[in-house]
Order: structure tokens, then sequence, then C-alpha cells
């Protein structure tokens, strides 16, 4: 089992991801899901065998990976131990959340990774929103007296047009509730698990053809 961390001194609400490398290491699926997994309780430190009981996967296909994440600094050894002579690592999450600087999105050569890290992303949230839905966790219990339920899903998909001065207040706005909602979490009351995919983007004007 996962211990809780002595401190989570070092861990950011925050990390914006500026670097290819790092970017490279968030394209891979079974990198997201040790992630998401060690996300459960971001308070506690993980060995190798305790996620790779959380996956239900060899503790030999996590090695590797949990490598890259360390060396990209997704994660961090928060203690060590020696068992029978050997040294044995605990492993705790470096941010509550992720985001991509804007220079790294303008990079010119990057478009390539930061798609490949963009559809591992989408393509993690799609597989658990089906099997969450074809299992039945998609839909909560109904509230006894028959009134709406306040954690129920909000599926929403908009494309639509704005102000400028709109646009910026929006996701300025949007930005603050990722900040709030990604804070340290209450050990004592966080126990409804929420699932929260957000994307914004204002596509540039198509380049006018040449003349």
């Amino acid at each position: 089992m996962a211990e809780d961390a002595e401190e989570p001194e070092g861990v950011r609400t925050v990390r914006e991801v500026a670097d290819v490398e790092t970017l490279k290491a968030l394209s891979d699926p079974l990198r997201l899901a040790i992630l998401r997994a060690m996300m459960t309780d971001v308070h506690a430190a993980y060995r190798v065998k305790d996620l790779a009981a959380m996956l239900d996967l060899p503790v030999t296909r996590l090695y590797r990976h949990i490598k890259v994440l360390e060396t990209t600094g997704l994660i961090r050894v928060a203690r060590t131990r020696l068992v029978s002579g050997i040294q044995e690592s605990h492993y705790q999450v470096a941010q509550f959340a992720l985001r991509l600087s804007r220079e790294l999105l303008a990079t010119p050569g990057s478009a390539g990774e930061v798609a490949d890290a963009f559809a591992a992303a989408l393509n993690d949230v799609r597989d658990r929103l089906v099997q969450d839905v074809t299992t039945g966790r998609f839909r909560r219990d109904p509230a006894p007296d028959g009134s709406p339920d306040p954690l129920g899903p909000m599926i929403v998909a908009l494309d639509t047009h704005l102000s400028a001065d709109r646009a910026a207040d929006f996701r300025a706005r949007l930005a603050a509730l990722v900040e709030e909602f990604n804070g340290p979490a209450d050990k004592g009351g966080a126990v409804v698990p929420v699932d929260f995919l957000l994307m914004f983007w204002s596509p540039r004007a198509p380049a006018p053809p040449a003349g």
C-alpha cells in the first residue's frame, strides 16, 4: 500500500510545460496512466509495486516509464529506504496540474509533439469516459426525493464566436477556475471522485491564398 508522504513540499499547484522532452513524456498512454494513478492521492508516496498493483500490470513494465517521469520532473522521489539491502524509492507527483506554455505551443517544429500529447490525453479521457458509461458508473444514483443530482455529469461541446474582450475575459475566468480546482485537496473531505476536462482555444484565421 502507498503511504502518506512526510511532507508534500516541492509539489507545485500547476506546472507549466515548456520543453519538448516533458511533452514527449506526456505522449505515452502508460505514463499518463501512472500519473493518473498517483493523482488519486497527491499526498501519498508510491512504490513501483504499488502502482503496478493499481494498474494491474507487471512491475517490470513500469520501471522505464517511472524513470522518464522522474527525469522530466513530473514525479519526484519523496523518500527512500533500505529493504533487504536494496534501496526502495517512494514516488510522489510533483504538481497537481499541467499546462503547456504559450512559447512551446508557438515553437517552430514542435507541432508534432504537441499534437501527440493532446491525442494521448484525449484518448485517455475518452477511454475512461467510455468505460464509465458502459459499466454504469457514469450515472449516479438518484436522490431519494427525486431532486436533481448536484454532482450529475455535465458534458458541453461549444463552438461559437465572441468579441476579443469577452473571449479574453472568459479565458481568464476559466484559468482562475482551474487554479482553484487543482489546489491541494483537503485530505479529510476529498472523497468525491471528479473527472474534469477543459479545453479552450481560438484558432487563427486561415492564411490568405497566395496571389
